[in-house]
């Protein structure tokens, strides 16, 4: 949520429940905070639940580390980061000790103890709750504590299950199946989306709609573990009610709308993407006109606590574009200009995204249209005054050394198109010039400043990935017909070509998942529930990747920090590692 007062509520809740001697031992704390004083209320808890949200939306920001954005696909069959000594590059070099899993593990983990401490105080009889309010926080916590037991168990595998915190030291932990997790999340959905709100006013707050999604997928993963069958099916009826109305008014959005619905040459799916005003309503939220939307992560540049970090940005932009800006040779000053964003080349595209997965989508797709993806860089206007010149006239001279060996001079005048040929260092490929997907930034920022002046919200749920869950669902049910009619739901917006239902099978879905939700859905952990991260990275990943890649990497490490914690009983590490 935006207002995030209190958001250190729950790091200060020590909890001790251990018995007393005598009673005169017992304390009654008045002047700090604990579970048993801090929530009292519905006021109060929704305070505390905050603090989920505000755990959730690290998993879409960062700290301006390029691990931090590995959960969105790094070193698979999307994107990579672009240097061949990184991790999630070089597979080799993914192991145990690699900080990043730490840092997921412990977010995860934290976010089930806030959760269970809140469904321990909601049963609290000094509690003022309703009935339908305690049912609201349950089903919120019990959202999030599925949540984080869904990305742990697809990331992981098994891990342990705690369905209430423990209240003394414990050094014997022992890890769950994979398939008791799933089951437990399962539970945890099934509760919220009984009991989640089917609408609200608040931006960003949870309803009924992202549980029974969320429940979709586990009913797949579960299935899929298990080798149940039905499971399918029960999956088709919670992607249902999203779909069909039962849970709220979804649609996916086929006419221009939002606050920049009058720019002349867009399309709606560049409109769902636009970073908001100082004063302009999101494009994102539901709240705001957008039917597509079941659950964004709230960004607000100019609240305290807005921003996830003591930076002034997100940082989606910073990851996925190139450095353009620097390319001083045709013609850029250095400094990064309003429209050029401030990419910095965190990770890029794979060729597998850039050139093959388009190739059954024909000419119309409009995610694959210029608008949407930049393919081809110009050189500038020249600065003149302070500012861009159209009329400045001039001409940029630069020597290049071409692949052959052979030199040339290149004389470019502002707008003319940097050819392909030029390009002929590595920086120049891998940082300077690659696609720029136009819905990981924006061709404006705040005070025109592009370093500092970014701050986008991050869609967690919107309808198409629900149709893409569903079509998975179908297929694995043995219905290709009705999985194919649910892809084209999606494609169909896109003006893309129809798929027919002899092409439909996993491959097909997850390319379209990649052109419909690149940048969005944390692709990693879809590939590792999947168990194909492997088959995928090594057929379309980068080479270094596919070089690199092995079976052992369908899941990743659990973190050695955990394992040699856990002094008293066998923490089982995944094979391989």
């Amino acid at each position: 949520m935006k207002k995030l007062t209190y958001t250190t509520l729950l790091a200060l809740l020590i909890f001790s429940s251990c018995k007393r001697d005598s009673d005169f031992l017992k304390e009654t704390p008045t002047d700090f905070l604990t579970t048993a004083n801090g929530f009292l209320n519905y006021a109060q808890f929704k305070t505390g639940l905050n603090e989920l949200y505000r755990q959730t939306r690290f998993n879409y920001d960062n700290r301006d580390v390029s691990d931090d954005f590995f959960h969105f696909g790094s070193g698979t069959d999307n994107i990579f980061p672009p240097f061949d000594n990184a991790g999630f590059t070089d597979w080799s070099l993914v192991n145990p000790t690699s900080g990043i899993f730490a840092v997921v593990y412990n977010r995860h983990f934290q976010m089930i103890y806030f959760a269970n401490n809140i469904l321990a105080q909601t049963e609290n009889p000094s509690v003022a709750l309703t009935a339908a309010e305690k049912a609201t926080v349950q089903a919120e916590a019990r959202f999030f504590r599925g949540y984080a037991y869904r990305y742990l168990s697809y990331l992981f595998g098994g891990v342990p299950i705690l369905e209430k915190n423990v209240t003394a030291p414990r050094l014997d932990f022992k890890r769950n199946t994979r398939a008791e997790v799933y089951d437990f999340c399962v539970k945890d959905f099934e509760f919220a989306a009984a009991n989640l709100p089917k609408t609200t006013t608040e931006p960003g707050r949870l309803v009924k709609a992202a549980a029974d999604h969320h429940l979709a997928e586990m009913y797949i993963a579960l299935g899929d573990e298990t080798h149940n069958n039905a499971l399918y099916t029960k999956s088709i009826e919670a992607a249902t009610r999203v779909i069909d109305g039962t849970d709220g008014d979804y649609r996916l959005m086929t006419q221009r709308f939002g606050w920049r619905s009058n720019v002349a040459g867009k399309n709606v799916f560049w409109d769902m993407f636009q970073m908001r005003s100082t004063t302009s309503q999101s494009n994102y939220n539901y709240q705001s006109g957008n039917k597509e939307a079941i659950w964004v992560m709230q960004v607000d540049k100019f609240l305290t606590g807005g921003l996830n970090s003591t930076m002034p940005r997100t940082d989606q932009e910073r990851a996925f574009w190139p450095s353009f800006w620097a390319l001083e040779k045709f013609g850029y000053s250095g400094p990064a200009r309003d429209w050029m964003g401030r990419g910095i080349s965190m990770v890029r595209p794979t060729n597998y995204f850039t050139y093959v997965l388009w190739n059954n989508s024909g000419s119309n797709d409009m995610r694959n249209s210029p608008v949407n993806i930049q393919r081809y860089f110009v050189a500038p206007y020249p600065i003149k005054n302070g500012k861009e010149d159209p009329n400045y006239d001039t001409t940029y001279t630069t020597n290049v050394t071409l692949f052959d060996g052979s030199k040339m001079v290149v004389r470019l005048k502002p707008m003319d198109t940097i050819r392909k040929e030029w390009l002929t260092s590595r920086q120049d490929t891998m940082e300077r010039v690659y696609p720029r997907v136009m819905k990981m930034g924006s061709d404006w920022h705040y005070a025109g400043d592009p370093s500092n002046g970014f701050a986008q919200e991050s869609y967690a749920i919107r309808l198409a990935e629900t149709y893409l869950v569903r079509a998975e669902a179908y297929m694995k049910a043995g219905d290709n017909v009705k999985a194919a009619a649910d892809v084209n739901a999606v494609r169909n917006r896109a003006g893309a070509t129809p798929a027919t239902a002899g092409e439909i099978n996993i491959d097909y879905i997850l390319d379209e998942r990649i052109r419909e939700l690149f940048g969005e859905e944390l692709h990693t952990l879809t590939l590792t529930r999947l168990g194909l991260l492997y088959d995928r990275t090594k057929r379309f990943g980068y080479v270094v990747s596919q070089n690199t890649v092995q079976p052992k990497n369908n899941l990743m490490p659990i973190p050695q920090a955990v394992i040699d914690a856990n002094s008293q009983a066998v923490f089982e590490q995944n094979p391989g590692y």
